[in-house]
């Protein structure tokens, strides 16, 4: 397979193909096409006659049309320029009109088709060209069908570096000074993160410490505890998927499961969904989801604030402690991934693209041949093994 790879690797933003992410809420996918930018790359998403969920590359492999700008016609989307329809299973071309009803379609008139899946009222797209034995499975909620849990959802938009989100995500020590509502700031004498036990699986990494928490603020969640040792932790799924679990006693349980879709290098779009095992009743999912987005305000305001806007290439360029162990192995786990030629060259990219369009690769360039689009350039194996020889 031909990718552009690219021969040297940067501190600049580190994007990932063969992930699956989150494009939209299902509810919001129709007949009507839905534009959406992810990974710095357009996509066109819509429902066919049957109701099913399809992800295609936005652009018209004719003269460069958005496929978003057209129409859903049966199980295809048309092109608004010139009437080309492309199949939502595979993309390929299935009718142009300019060729009459008995013209041949050229085989290269295809466009990247991506594997859909809808779960927990998601619609997620697995973009890159993994076959399906091969890619990493989307993060399991557990409680998800458990009737003694009861789960909200919230989504929000920041204009940050995605990488920068999920590191403050796994970060067991900004709790104490950016949430008032679990910490102290500082204020405690005693204040300390105990040494780690960063637990690695084949996907991911987390940890899980305990530490002193005050009382819930909300009126609602007064008494439902009181002041004592709390335990809490983050495990990092692939790329831009975690669950936060907050355990505010042996039997008192708040699961936050956070999916990450970097929009392009500067921006993320986040769905966050909180399962609790307390207060179940549905007039708690509205004070449940106002302190939710209290808490997200406030990494918000640290998040996009940070210097460099993209984290730093080398662990050199910052002083690390023992509680950033498990933002280490994190890091380590991406360089896996760059290891594998999954990171997306995006300076390369965006140098090229007023005069090339690039596409992610869907499955079926494996085995078919003959692409109008080239994929985009990632960085290749020797890019990985230099940037080692430098640290």
């Amino acid at each position: 397979m031909s990718h552009f790879a690219s021969t040297a690797a940067t501190g600049e933003t580190q994007m990932y193909m063969n992930f699956w992410y989150v494009a939209a809420e299902g509810r919001e996918l129709t007949d009507k096409p839905m534009h959406l930018k992810m990974l710095g790359q357009d996509f066109v998403l819509f429902r066919d006659s049957k109701g099913a969920a399809h992800c295609l590359s936005n652009t018209c492999v004719h003269r460069g049309a958005s496929l978003a700008h057209g129409k859903v016609k049966g199980d295809n989307i048309e092109c608004p320029y010139h009437g080309w329809q492309f199949g939502g299973a595979d993309g390929v071309c299935a009718k142009i009109p300019s060729l009459g009803k008995d013209g041949k379609i050229p085989a290269r008139a295809k466009v990247d088709s991506y594997p859909v899946q809808e779960k927990y009222g998601l619609a997620f797209c697995f973009l890159g060209d993994l076959p399906e034995a091969e890619r990493v499975p989307i993060m399991d909620i557990e409680e998800w069908n458990d009737p003694k849990w009861r789960f909200t959802t919230l989504a929000y938009d920041w204009r940050a570096d995605w990488q920068r989100a999920m590191e403050n995500s796994l970060d067991p020590a900004h709790t104490e000074f950016v949430h008032p509502s679990m910490g102290y700031q500082g204020g405690r004498e005693d204040y300390n993160v105990p040494d780690l036990d960063v637990v690695e699986h084949a996907w991911g990494v987390g940890t899980m410490t305990k530490f002193v928490s005050p009382d819930l603020p909300h009126e609602k969640m007064k008494g439902l505890k009181g002041e004592g040792q709390m335990e809490a932790g983050s495990t990092t799924w692939g790329i831009g998927q975690s669950v936060t679990k907050l355990h505010f006693s042996p039997v008192t349980w708040a699961h936050q499961y956070t999916f990450t879709t970097p929009v392009d290098e500067h921006h993320i779009k986040r769905w966050f969904l909180q399962g609790r095992n307390f207060r179940t009743d549905e007039a708690m999912d509205a004070p449940v989801n106002e302190r939710n987005m209290v808490v997200v305000d406030q990494d918000k305001q640290v998040v996009t604030r940070l210097e460099p806007f993209f984290t730093p290439a080398s662990h050199v360029e910052e002083v690390m402690v023992k509680a950033d162990a498990v933002i280490v192995r994190f890091r380590e786990k991406l360089k896996g991934y760059e290891a594998q030629g999954w990171r997306i060259d995006v300076e390369k990219a965006n140098a090229l693209r007023e005069n090339k369009a690039f596409a992610i690769p869907s499955p079926a360039r494996r085995t078919n041949k003959g692409w109008a689009l080239d994929p985009v350039p990632v960085f290749g194996p020797s890019a990985v093994a230099a940037q080692a020889a430098a640290e």
